[in-house]
């Protein structure tokens, strides 16, 4: 059987929130490197690789960005996207949640300091049985952290593509939910499904056809803006609240 991202955290039960890389220090005013094993749990054990994904996301971000925003990043990670966004002079608050606590304790721990209480992370107990197996909570009984109308972006990196259908519904309704209109909603996604079938899968890989993940959109209250197409392996799409 094929170890889940929570089997291969748990393969380091010595890890804590004040861990960071262990070939390289924590600079004077620099960020601090989350440890191999959370970088991981983005996707990628690569120093390398990690900054990279993190570095081109956050310029996407950038790209539609105004000034005084208010950012939501589902499933943050380790912050991996976060660290590119801490001096971006557009942001003004930045919220970020996800599954797994060790990451969102050292976001909490190496990250959130350095932004004078501009970002916040938060951690979600939700079931997925990739990533949370013991969560006690179903991602469709979930409400993000955020008020209705307050975000002016929100930001889902490989998130949908470990979402059952069900839940993918009840995601793209509360991203409506909080998005300000004519807020910016970008998700990443797979986009292979098998023949015939426009959604398929399970919590480790989904795939999704996209015009089928843009009905999907629309029935939640968002209206396609733009299909940026690749970005490290998986399709962007641009949803505004409409």
């Amino acid at each position: 059987m094929t170890k889940t991202t929570f089997g291969h955290l748990a393969d380091s039960p010595s890890l804590t929130a004040n861990d960071t890389y262990a070939d390289y220090p924590v600079w004077t005013h620099t960020l601090a490197l989350p440890p191999k094993a959370l970088m991981g749990s983005t996707g990628t054990y690569e120093l390398q690789y990690f900054l990279l994904a993190g570095h081109l996301a956050s310029q996407l971000i950038g790209h539609f960005l105004k000034p005084d925003a208010t950012v939501l990043d589902i499933g943050c990670g380790c912050g991996k996207i976060a660290r590119f966004l801490v001096h971006d002079r557009f942001v003004a608050r930045y919220v970020g949640f996800d599954v797994l606590k060790l990451c969102v304790d050292w976001s909490n721990q190496h990250l959130a300091p350095a932004t004078d209480g501009r970002f916040t992370f938060h951690h979600a107990d939700l079931f997925n049985a990739e990533y949370n197996p013991h969560g006690t909570l179903q991602a469709q009984e979930f409400r993000f952290p955020a008020m209705d109308a307050s975000i002016d972006l929100t930001f889902a990196g490989s998130l949908f593509t470990h979402l059952l259908e069900p839940d993918c519904r009840h995601y793209l309704r509360e991203t409506a939910r909080v998005l300000k209109p004519g807020g910016i909603a970008i998700i990443s996604l797979h986009i292979e499904p098998p023949a015939g079938v426009r959604y398929s899968g399970n919590e480790a890989r989904i795939d999704v056809d996209m015009d089928y993940f843009v009905e999907l959109g629309n029935a939640a209250g968002l209206k396609l803006k733009e299909r940026p197409g690749d970005l490290v392996g998986q399709e962007i799409v641009v949803f505004e609240r409409a």
